[in-house]
């Protein structure tokens, strides 16, 4: 891409985001009062040219190149800004709704701002990243394949395929009700144990040896699994870099976000009511009722124990029901 066409392609956004911010300029590009430009009687000085310049990605020796490039970009924008003043835009609905909306995430995110400064440190950043060293150095980690089938049997039928020299990737693109089936049953990246959809499955996988497959089928919630394993190795735990730490600060912030949203539900007097308008939560704390519901349903019921006894004792009165009509009946003999 040409010059010419790179920096009209991102002058515009560059002018745009001088008008917003201010930045000290560059030591490379000298900033002046020089009025380079006169638009409609208003000045343009070099400065302002020289501070849009700065956000694009030009090499300082290209600048002087450049310059008139984003000096008409400066002066277009300028023309636009007056044309919009001169409409009034600011008087109109849509400007102040969509104003109105621009404050309204404005103060929600300057909140989270002030929220995460206390729940996501440097220290804690730091401390992250050890727990995740500690947690990781030494064990190993396997780039692993799978068939999965929905019975035991298709899965021990898949196991003698393979002993009989059946090739792996062809039964997964065959047999296999996973997405990974297309790819030859390939899960992609390498997993520690811990990273399976269950720890024990991801305990034989690693157990196997790199070449090896499972010579017994492994069951989980969505069926019977075969696995290959096609590399082992020890995890390497990646040094604490920027896009590191970056990474570890996403994780902490939606932490952060989602404990925050689970204490303001705590706290808050929730109604819901489906799409017919029919109450889902008649009152209350809704988050507290989620959570009682929860160990509700974890409680095994006390009506089935219960139960027995007093089937038993509808038992033992209809016995004795029976046994008073017999007597009755031998009596009317």
């Amino acid at each position: 891409m040409s010059l010419r066409a790179h920096v009209i392609r991102l002058t515009a956004a560059a002018v745009i985001a001088t008008a917003m911010l201010s930045h000290p300029l560059q030591p490379a590009f000298s900033a002046d009062d020089t009025v380079v430009a006169i638009v409609n009687g208003d000045k343009i000085y070099k400065k302002d040219v020289m501070n849009a310049l700065k956000q694009l990605p030009v090499k300082p020796e290209d600048a002087p190149k450049a310059f008139p490039l984003v000096l008409d970009q400066v002066v277009s924008e300028k023309l636009i800004d007056e044309a919009s003043q001169a409409a009034k835009i600011e008087d109109t609905p849509e400007y102040k709704k969509q104003l109105d909306a621009v404050k309204a995430q404005l103060v929600k995110q300057i909140y989270f701002e002030k929220v995460l400064s206390s729940k996501v440190t440097d220290a804690m950043v730091k401390a992250e990243y050890n727990r995740f060293k500690d947690q990781n150095k030494g064990k190993m980690e396997v780039h692993a394949r799978h068939i999965l089938v929905p019975t035991k049997e298709e899965a021990e039928k898949v196991i003698k395929d393979l002993d009989g020299g059946a090739k792996f990737e062809d039964l997964a693109k065959q047999r296999s009700s996973g997405p990974a089936a297309q790819n030859g049953g390939d899960l992609g990246s390498y997993m520690v144990k811990e990273e399976f959809i269950d720890p024990d499955m991801g305990a034989k996988v690693v157990a196997l040896k790199a070449g090896t497959y499972s010579k017994e089928p492994i069951k989980s919630q969505f069926g019977w699994h075969v696995f290959k394993v096609d590399d082992k190795r020890e995890r390497k735990v990646p040094d604490f870099d920027k896009s590191v730490d970056d990474a570890i600060r996403q994780k902490l912030s939606q932490v952060a976000v989602a404990d925050l949203v689970k204490s303001l539900k705590a706290k808050a007097d929730i109604k819901t009511f489906d799409m017919d308008g029919k109450p889902v939560v008649e009152t209350g704390n809704a988050a507290q009722q989620l959570e009682q519901k929860e160990a509700s349903d974890k409680k095994p019921a006390k009506a089935d124990k219960k139960a027995p006894k007093a089937d038993k004792a509808a038992d033992d009165k209809a016995s004795d029901d029976k046994d008073d009509a017999d007597d009755s009946d031998k009596k009317a003999e």
